[in-house]
C-alpha cells in the first residue's frame, strides 16, 4: 500500500519463510487465473470464460503492446508481451543511443495510461506531497527496469481512467485485467530467484497488486473480495508479504528512492503506538472481549490469538474513531492491523472461525475511514457482506456495531 512501516531488521529464516509464502501467493494467482492450456487454458473453459492468455497472445502475434525489455528487464529475467488498444503503435527511435536498449512497440493508449498515471493517479495514492512524487517520479522509472510493476502501473491507471471517462469504461476495464494477467507471469522469474536489488520492485508489484484487487469492479452479485476457493484472498497474502519483501530488503527501503514512503508510513505509525492508544480504543471492543472470553475459557492458546488481535485493532480503532481529528486517514493508518495480526488468526479466518469473522468486521470500521480513496471506495460493504453471509445466525448479532458503523445492511441497503 502506498504508506508503510515496519522493522525492517533482517530475521534470517523468518525472513526467507515470508518470501516462500510471496512466491506462494503469485504461483496461486497464475494457477487460478489460467494453466496455459492451448488454445484455451482448461480453467478457462470450465468457468465459461474467455481466456485472457489467449487474448494476450493474439496480441503479441500481431506486433501490438509491449513487446520486450532488454537491458535491466531482460538482466532479471523478465521479457514480457502486453495488451494494446486497437489504435497505431509507435516505435522508440533506435537511433537515440540512450534508448536503443528499450527495442519496444508501445500502444497508443498504453501511452494515454502512463500519461494518465503520471498526470493524475499517481496523485491519489496518497495525500502527502513527498510520497505522491515518489509515485510520480520514481516509481515510473522502477517499472521501467521491470515489466511486471509496469503492466500493474498501467492497469492501476486504466481502472482510474474507467472512473472519469465513461465512454471508454469498457475498454479501460479489459485493458486492465490484461495488463494485471499480464504483470502476474512477468514478476514469475523474479520472485523465483528473487535478488535483493529487486527488493523495490517486487514491493510496488505487490503493493500496486493489493490495489487493484481492491479497485476493480465487482464482477457479478458473487464476485468475493475476502475468500477464494478456500483461502484467503490474493490481495490479503500479497499484502502480508510485502512485510517480508521489505525485511529482504532490509535498509534500501529507508534510504533509497522509496525511503519517503516508509517515513511517512513511520509518522503515521506514531499514533498507533502511543502509549495511551490501546486504553482509547477498548470501549469499542470491550463487549467483544469479555465474548471471546467466555468462548475461550477452555482453550488458553485460543484465547491469546484473539486477544492479541483485539488488542491491535484497539490501536487501529483509537486513530480511526479519534474524535475531532478531521485529518484524513491513510492506508498506513489502518493496514498496520492486517500486517501485525498473526499467521495464527488469519488461518482462523481463512478457515471462517465465527470470532475470527466478527474481529475482522470491527476492522472492517477502521477500513471504511479510508474510503476517500477511489480504489477503496464500498470495500468495507462489500466485506461486511461477505462475513455477514459466512457467519453463522447465532453470532450475527454481534456484526450490529460494525454495520451501524459502516452503514452496510444485510439486505443491501446503505444508510447512513
Amino acid at each position: 500500500m502506498p504508506s508503510q512501516t515496519f522493522n525492517t531488521t533482517p530475521t534470517g529464516a523468518c525472513c526467507t519463510h515470508g518470501i516462500t509464502h510471496f512466491r506462494a501467493s503469485v504461483a496461486s494467482e497464475i494457477e487460478d487465473w489460467c494453466d496455459e492450456g492451448k488454445p484455451i487454458c482448461r480453467n478457462c473453459e470450465v468457468h465459461g470464460v474467455t481466456c485472457s492468455l489467449a487474448i494476450a497472445s493474439t496480441y503479441i502475434q500481431s506486433g501490438h503492446g509491449i513487446d520486450s525489455w532488454t537491458s535491466s528487464a531482460s538482466a532479471s529475467g523478465a521479457q514480457h508481451a502486453g495488451p494494446v488498444s486497437e489504435s497505431s503503435s509507435f516505435q522508440i527511435p533506435s537511433s537515440q543511443s540512450s534508448l536503443a536498449a528499450f527495442q519496444a512497440k508501445l500502444a497508443v493508449f498504453d501511452l494515454e495510461l502512463l500519461h494518465h498515471y503520471m498526470t493524475a493517479t499517481c496523485y491519489t495514492l496518497s495525500r502527502a506531497p513527498t510520497v505522491q512524487a515518489v509515485w510520480r517520479d520514481q516509481v515510473p522509472r522502477i517499472a521501467f527496469t521491470m515489466p511486471a510493476v509496469l503492466h500493474t502501473l498501467l492497469a492501476i491507471s486504466a481502472l482510474h481512467l474507467a472512473r472519469s471517462n465513461q465512454s471508454k469504461r469498457t475498454s479501460c476495464i479489459a485493458h486492465a485485467q490484461l495488463h494485471h494477467d499480464t504483470a502476474v507471469h512477468a514478476i514469475v522469474p523474479i520472485v523465483t530467484s528473487p535478488a535483493q536489488e529487486n527488493s523495490a520492485g517486487m514491493f510496488l508489484f505487490a503493493s500496486l497488486t493489493c490495489i487493484f484487487a481492491c479497485a476493480r469492479p465487482p464482477e457479478g452479485t458473487d464476485f468475493l473480495i475476502l475468500f477464494e476457493h478456500g483461502q484467503l484472498s490474493q490481495w490479503v497474502r500479497l499484502f502480508r508479504g510485502t512485510k517480508a519483501i521489505i525485511d529482504y530488503g532490509n535498509s534500501e527501503f529507508h534510504t533509497g528512492v522509496l525511503a519517503p514512503i516508509f517515513a511517512n508510513g513511520s509518522n503515521l505509525a506514531a499514533c498507533r503506538r502511543h502509549a495511551h492508544a490501546l486504553e482509547q480504543g477498548q470501549m469499542y471492543v470491550w463487549e467483544l472481549r469479555k465474548m471471546i472470553c467466555t468462548e475461550c475459557s477452555l482453550d488458553k492458546s485460543l484465547h491469546l490469538v484473539y486477544q492479541e488481535a483485539l488488542d491491535g485493532l484497539c490501536r487501529t480503532l483509537a486513530v480511526t474513531m479519534k474524535p475531532g481529528d478531521e485529518r484524513r486517514l491513510e492506508t498506513a493508518d489502518i493496514f498496520a492491523w492486517l500486517l501485525e495480526v498473526s499467521d495464527e488468526y488469519l488461518e482462523l479466518l481463512r478457515q471462517e472461525e465465527p470470532l475470527a469473522l466478527i474481529i475482522f468486521a470491527y476492522f472492517c470500521v477502521s477500513v471504511r475511514q479510508i474510503e476517500w480513496m477511489w480504489w477503496m471506495e464500498g470495500l468495507s460493504g462489500r466485506l461486511m457482506k461477505e462475513l455477514h453471509s459466512a457467519l453463522d445466525e447465532k453470532y450475527r448479532s454481534w456484526l450490529q456495531w460494525p454495520q451501524e458503523q459502516i452503514g452496510w445492511f444485510p439486505d443491501g441497503a446503505f444508510r447512513v
